[in-house]
C-alpha cells in the first residue's frame, strides 16, 4: 500500500533555547465562552419559558435551572475540550490510522508494575497526579494536560503526563516521589488509531491488534511498544471517551 505524506512544516529552533511543549490550541477562549454561556443561556431559556403569572415564572426558573445543569454536565463530560494538549502535525491517513509528527515534548513519567492495565492506570495516574497537584519541592500546582500516555510492555507500564505548554524542563519543580522522572522526549512520527469505550485490557487489546495490522499492511516499521493515550477520566461516559493507541513508526 502506498502512503502519501503531506508536506510537514519544519519547527523553528533557536540555538540554546530550552525545549517547551507547544500547545495544540488555546483553551482560555473555550473556558471564557463556557462561563459566558453558563450565565446567559439559563437566563435566556428562563425568559423564553416564562410568561405572565406565578406558575409561568416558576416554569421559567425551572427551565433556567435545567439549562444550567445541562451546561454543567457538558463541562464535566467533555473536560478534554478545556484541557491543554500538545501540538502535532498530521502527515496523512492510512484507512483508520492517522500519521502524526510530534515535536520534542517535556514529560513527567513513572514506571508501574501491575498485573493488568486497569491497575496500572489507577496506580500511575494517582502517582503523577500527586506531583502536578503539589507534591513537589516548590509545592507548585501544575495544570493538567491531555492525553495521559501509558506505554505497555511485558507486564510493565510507563505512564506519562505531558507537561503544560510553555514549561521548560529546567523550570519544573522536583517531584517528591523519586519514582517520577522528568525528561524531554525527542520528536517522532506516530501511527494513531482512535477508538471509544472503557479502559479495559480487552478493549485496548482488540484495537492494538488492529493498529499493528494496519501498520504492517502499510509497510511501515514500528519502534518501541504500543502506547495507550487517554483523553478523558473514568467519570466520562464510555461512548463519549476519546481513546487512542500510538506506535512510533520509522
Amino acid at each position: 500500500m502506498e502512503i502519501v505524506l503531506q508536506e510537514e512544516t519544519a519547527l523553528e529552533r533557536v540555538p540554546g533555547a530550552e525545549v517547551v511543549t507547544p500547545p495544540k490550541f488555546a483553551t482560555a477562549w473555550r473556558k471564557h465562552a463556557l462561563s459566558a454561556a453558563a450565565i446567559g443561556v439559563p437566563i435566556g431559556v428562563g425568559i423564553l419559558a416564562a410568561g405572565r403569572g406565578e406558575r409561568s415564572i416558576g416554569r421559567g426558573i425551572l427551565a433556567g435551572a435545567g439549562a444550567a445543569l445541562a451546561l454543567g454536565a457538558l463541562r464535566w463530560q467533555m473536560a478534554r475540550w478545556f484541557t491543554a494538549a500538545p501540538a502535532y502535525s498530521v502527515l496523512g491517513r492510512i484507512g483508520d490510522i492517522e500519521l502524526r509528527s510530534y515535536p520534542d515534548l517535556v514529560e513527567a513519567r513513572t514506571e508501574v508494575d501491575a498485573p493488568h492495565i486497569e491497575d496500572a492506570l489507577d496506580a500511575g495516574f494517582g502517582r503523577l497526579a500527586c506531583y502536578v497537584f503539589g507534591a513537589n519541592a516548590q509545592h507548585t500546582e501544575l495544570p493538567m494536560t491531555a492525553p495521559v500516555l501509558t506505554e505497555m510492555h511485558a507486564g510493565r507500564y510507563m505512564m506519562t503526563f505531558v507537561m503544560p505548554p510553555g514549561r521548560a524542563l529546567g523550570t519544573l519543580p522536583t517531584p517528591d516521589d523519586p519514582r517520577i522522572e522528568l525528561r524531554v522526549t525527542p520528536s517522532r512520527q506516530i501511527a494513531v488509531l482512535a477508538f471509544r469505550g472503557r479502559f479495559t485490557g480487552a478493549n485496548i487489546g482488540e484495537h492494538e491488534r488492529a493498529l499493528l495490522a494496519g501498520v504492517v499492511d502499510a509497510g511501515l516499521g514500528g519502534r518501541g511498544s504500543v502506547v495507550f493515550a487517554g483523553y478523558d477520566g473514568r467519570t466520562t461516559l464510555p461512548f463519549l471517551r476519546r481513546n487512542e493507541l500510538w506506535l512510533e513508526v520509522v
